[in-house]
């Protein structure tokens, strides 16, 4: 594990018309061994984008849940799938998160 990857924290914020806003603010950061997969699309609405995607194996936390954001080299990614073989590791796979 010789990378460094950043976990972010949702925040959300209730606003005046009832609604809420989820930001995500910077959290821990992990050493991971990362490896870069194949790209996927994205068809929503009018576009026809890659989505990066990474496979970061991480030592196992039993606090990551599917949906968590982190950033790898400048770059949010959603993790999509936690793959583990033993309780001393995870392989967490991540897309790219579009603005």
């Amino acid at each position: 594990m010789n990378r460094k990857i950043e976990f972010l924290t949702p925040s959300r914020s209730d606003d005046e018309g009832g609604g809420a806003s989820l930001s995500w603010l910077p959290g821990p950061e992990l050493w991971a061994k990362i490896e870069r997969l194949t790209s996927t699309r994205d068809f929503t609405g009018d576009r026809n984008k890659r989505l990066r995607r990474i496979a970061a194996l991480v030592r196992f936390r039993a606090d990551i849940p599917l949906g968590q954001r982190v950033r790898f080299d400048g770059v949010e990614y959603e993790v999509v799938s936690i793959e583990s073989d033993d309780d001393r590791r995870l392989t967490l796979i991540c897309e790219e998160v579009l603005s």
